[in-house]
């Protein structure tokens, strides 16, 4: 860039309130703002906010329990929902407000040496200020991890949790929902309401409340009075076996335990993901509503069926099932059976023809 375009740029850059008219002195730049927004510097208004005894005591007042949840690594939280809501309520709509302070920032987390099914993880960070009633009230740092390859997750999706998480850190400066942080009440609502459990593949008991959806892939409730520590399924010589568990073709066959489902939104889309727990105790989830609904048939009706997987990832997904066929007698080997123990009149299959 030559001389003469660097004087025009300095000349169109606005200097008020960074060099001292007279002397040419560099003072203090003032904070950058955005044209149009209720406050022309970022800390307008601090420290003299007037709040009244009766908007004071509902911010301040106790949370209710049942708005309190439980992260798995044993951090309890009130929802993003609840702190909106208390707000609206001791300000009203349209009193208060998030701005953003700066860009959003990624940093990644590294995956730790050993770990499995794990894969490095993207922490979504961004600065925001709490203004009430065009007051500056505090402001914080929001983050929220982001896995690439989560299709329940877009970077949107994360994008927008740095503001849910910056809006929790905002109201615990003005005394909202303290108890998250109190840690006697912590250990308290931890043993009256929560419990730990065991997560197929997790190397640590996790936690959820005890009044809660079970985990799709959980193995068993941690046990006080014993010594756990595995947090795989049992042997395959100590459980029950399954009388689906035959193979056709070389292909096993597996009953179905449960179906479970976790509606969600992605970009605008809502989507249903459902898992399916199969008799060797395996959880796998899919899309699919038909084969989620022949997994429900096959779990009402008692009878196997042929599961196919698709692994994209560290994620496995069940893309395919059908109905075991009818068994052909005249092979018995293909089913794995002795021509001894086995005859139709003893066939306990259901040979209903099941449609996708």
């Amino acid at each position: 860039m030559g001389n003469t375009a660097i004087q025009k740029v300095i000349k169109d850059v606005d200097v008020s309130g960074v060099l001292e008219q007279y002397t040419g002195e560099i003072l203090a730049r003032p904070e950058p703002v955005e044209i149009g927004t209720i406050a022309p510097e970022i800390f307008i208004g601090i420290s003299t906010l007037d709040i009244t005894k009766d908007i004071s005591d509902k911010l301040t007042a106790s949370v209710p329990l049942d708005g309190i949840e439980i992260k798995p690594t044993g951090q309890i939280y009130l929802c993003h929902i609840q702190y909106r809501r208390m707000l609206n309520d001791a300000f009203g709509m349209g009193n208060w407000a998030l701005r953003p302070l700066g860009g959003f920032q990624k940093t990644v987390k590294t995956k730790r040496k050993g770990e499995q099914n794990e894969e490095d993880t993207i922490i979504v960070c961004r600065e925001y200020a709490l203004y009430i009633r065009g007051k500056y009230a505090s402001s914080a740092i929001g983050e929220q991890e982001y896995i690439e390859s989560n299709d329940m997750m877009s970077a949107s999706d994360a994008c927008e949790g740095t503001e849910s998480n910056a809006i929790m850190r905002c109201c615990k400066k003005l005394g909202m929902g303290l108890e998250m942080w109190d840690k006697k009440f912590v250990a308290k609502f931890v043993k009256d309401y929560c419990v730990q459990v065991w997560r197929k593949g997790k190397s640590k008991p996790q936690y959820r409340l005890k009044d809660g959806e079970p985990w799709f892939d959980e193995t068993g409730i941690v046990d006080p009075q014993k010594k756990q520590v595995s947090t795989q399924p049992e042997p395959q010589t100590q459980r029950t076996e399954s009388k689906h568990e035959q193979p056709y073709n070389g292909q096993p066959v597996v009953g179905i335990k449960s179906i479970t489902s976790k509606p969600g939104e992605s970009n605008g889309k809502s989507w249903t993901k459902y898992f399916i727990t199969t008799s060797d105790g395996e959880t796998i989830p899919t899309f699919d509503k038909k084969i989620a609904e022949l997994a429900g048939k096959a779990k009402a009706e008692d009878f196997g069926v042929i599961i196919t997987k698709e692994t994209k990832g560290k994620y496995t997904n069940i893309v395919g099932m059908e109905k075991m066929p009818e068994p052909d007698f005249s092979d018995p080997g293909k089913f794995g059976l002795s021509a001894q123990n086995e005859n139709p009149e003893q066939d306990d299959i259901n040979h209903e023809e099941i449609p996708f």
